[in-house]
């Protein structure tokens, strides 16, 4: 049995069904109508009463706004910051990801990462100084809370459930 075929087959099929959620409109991605009168998508798998509308996380993403994204992960540290993994994967250019910052409904900050870095996981670590993330590829990814990738050596033990 060829593993590789196998791991290629399976990020594709990933990867198209990342392209057919971002090509749906807003009215038919899970979200839930919210007291702003803005869709809002609700990440309460994460801590109950925790939902973003969709045009601030859109807003947010750094360089020219998608006209749509996937959220593929959100961690919360011990204060409530709340740190979301969001995605846009245009059907004809390459895709473009992004670690948002939040604090409620407060955008603290954006800032661009490599496709996929955070696709197994997103985290505060380092007593909540630092974000790590764990890609497709299953490396390790570690940045501050600006954005700046960290060097050095870092050690990651995850589980996937």
């Amino acid at each position: 049995m060829n593993w590789n075929r196998i791991v290629v087959a399976a990020i594709a099929g990933l990867a198209l069904v990342v392209v057919y959620d971002a090509v749906q409109s807003d009215d038919e991605q899970p979200v839930r109508r919210g007291s702003f009168g803005d869709y809002r998508i609700d990440l309460a798998s994460s801590r109950d009463g925790i939902s973003l509308p969709v045009s601030l996380l859109r807003a947010a993403f750094p360089g020219r706004r998608p006209a749509s994204l996937a959220v593929s992960k959100v961690a919360i540290d011990a204060d409530g910051m709340v740190a979301v993994g969001v995605s846009h994967v245009p059907g004809n250019s390459p895709a473009t990801a992004a670690i948002e910052l939040w604090r409620g409904e407060t955008h603290l900050r954006s800032f661009s990462v490599q496709p996929g870095s955070f696709s197994r996981g997103l985290w505060f670590a380092g007593g909540d100084d630092a974000i790590a993330t764990i890609g497709w590829d299953g490396r390790g990814y570690l940045y501050d809370r600006d954005g700046k990738s960290l060097s050095g050596t870092a050690y990651f033990s995850y589980e996937t459930g």
